[in-house]
């Protein structure tokens, strides 16, 4: 059987401060319903209206809100930058209510396949490098384990495993397998071998079965049935603390059975569509991945690159959202992995440019002496229209050197304003090398966040040109990346 560590200090953490998926599901209306200017306050006083909520006092607890919010992040609803709560993609779908590109139990389904560890708001230990959501879809759609996990073989395996791969998960799988051959007696006996074993796994099953199987259970995306002759009908139970707790792998609360956990069939199409296209075995994104600079970078590719793919990879039915969602995920995508003479990033970044509603024509041009693109813009303000060169860097690393000189020159050819390069990632030496000229750069990946949101909020399907013009002339010789993230943070950022 498979060799695990298992002690309390070497295992995952899932958050557990909102057991219902009701309430998270409230906090959403909420914050769709408040708008821009929520405060803890009244999220509150909407919850109680609704009576989903009821703090320790009569008046509830602020903190008590902003831990919630934590949870919220840890459930991939959004992130948190400056005391702003910034809304995922999932969640933005969710409250486009008439312009949802999935059914909610498939996009909760994203929310599950996004989890990983590192997680930005989880205290699991750093030696924890795994893609634990996508994992729990993969077992859950193997059929040599009958496509279901029971809730104490959950307890006793995935919470310690700190990677995954092919070798490994196939171990898994014998083990489950193994697992499943023993008697109640025989399997009490493992769990008892563990050091501490009930404070092990009373904190375990707590989270798991008090809260991460329950509140994707309510989401749509995991069905607990129960199961009377799992364990000849006994119930494992841990000693929670020094009181008179006890944790069990009961399938529903004060039920005297245990149970399995399968996907439901809602979403089990698009599961097998997730797993087919994205693995299990990929190593996550970490603050120390390559082209990641700072947090804001993590967190912008855990919560609005990855997930934009995902969503991509199940929504079918043909709509502006949808038309919109595939422009921008084939742009970061031939940023990242495109032809290395950038021909497949140019093309790609043509109709991500027709987005903006300021754009009166883009053409591609290429070629030497020429720049990569040549948009007509229109100015709002002056009704009138200006030229703007765009130049497509793509490289499997951070583009290093800028031949600023030589934009310069396309510059005055075309007879532009100024030029904007787009790349997926770019080194600290690029900013020299175009400071003082009519230059400007921006991560791709930041640029498709910004006309997702913007596309996405709009009444008529297009994005806001004119802000980033406003940055463009505003911070020429410079990069513009960090200035796109505070204007998506504090326009779409709600206070938390």
């Amino acid at each position: 059987m498979i060799s695990l560590k298992r002690s309390k200090d070497n295992k995952w953490i899932l958050q557990k401060n909102i057991s219902s998926s009701e309430l998270m599901s409230a906090y959403v209306e909420a914050l769709k319903t408040l708008g821009n200017n929520v405060d803890f306050g009244r999220v509150q006083q909407e919850l109680r209206d609704r009576n989903l909520y009821r703090g320790r006092s009569v008046f509830g607890s602020v903190n008590t809100m902003g831990v919630r919010f934590s949870q919220m992040c840890f459930y991939m609803f959004g992130y948190k930058i400056e005391n702003k709560f910034i809304p995922s993609p999932m969640t933005l779908n969710i409250l486009n209510n008439d312009k949802n590109l999935i059914e909610k139990s498939s996009n909760f389904l994203i929310n599950l396949f996004s989890m990983q560890f590192p997680q930005p708001y989880s205290l699991t230990p750093a030696n924890f490098n795994i893609y634990f959501g996508r994992l729990i879809v993969k077992l859950l759609l193997d059929e040599r384990i009958e496509q279901k996990l029971y809730i104490d073989e959950m307890i006793w395996f995935l919470p310690f495993l700190e990677k995954i791969n092919e070798i490994i998960y196939d171990e898994l799988i014998e083990s489950i397998l193994e697992y499943r051959q023993l008697s109640y007696l025989q399997k009490l006996s493992l769990f008892q071998s563990v050091r501490d074993y009930h404070d092990v796994f009373s904190n375990v099953t707590h989270e798991i079965n008090y809260y991460f199987l329950r509140i994707f259970e309510s989401f749509g995306v995991f069905n607990i049935i129960e199961d009377s002759a799992h364990n000849n009908g006994n119930l494992f139970s841990f000693s929670h603390g020094s009181g008179s707790t006890k944790r069990t792998d009961a399938y529903k609360s004060r039920a005297k059975h245990s149970g399995y956990v399968k996907l439901t069939d809602a979403v089990m199409h698009d599961a097998i569509k997730l797993r087919d296209r994205f693995s299990a075995f990929d190593i996550p994104i970490n603050q120390n991945s390559e082209g990641i600079y700072s947090i804001r970078d993590w967190l912008t590719e855990l919560y609005e690159i990855e997930p934009l793919e995902y969503l991509n990879c199940i929504s079918n039915s043909f709509s502006q959202n949808k038309y919109t969602l595939d422009v921008i995920t084939k742009m970061t995508y031939a940023a990242k992995y495109g032809s290395s003479n950038g021909k497949e990033f140019e093309q790609a970044l043509k109709p991500l440019l027709e987005l903006f509603r300021e754009t009166e024509n883009v053409e591609l041009i290429g070629g030497a002496g020429n720049t990569d693109l040549l948009c007509a813009m229109r100015e709002v303000q002056t009704d009138s229209v200006y030229n703007m060169n765009v130049d497509a860097k793509t490289r499997k690393s951070a583009l290093e050197e800028i031949n600023a000189r030589r934009i310069e020159d396309h510059i005055i050819k075309h007879g532009s304003d100024f030029c904007l390069i787009v790349a997926p990632k770019f080194s600290r030496g690029v900013r020299r090398d175009i400071e003082g000229h009519n230059i400007v750069v921006i991560r791709a990946e930041e640029l498709g966040a910004y006309c997702y949101r913007e596309c996405l909020s709009s009444r008529d399907g297009y994005a806001d040109f004119t802000s980033i013009e406003k940055l463009i002339r505003n911070n020429l010789g410079d990069d513009i990346t960090k200035q796109i993230q505070d204007l998506i943070q504090s326009r779409y950022g709600i206070d938390v």
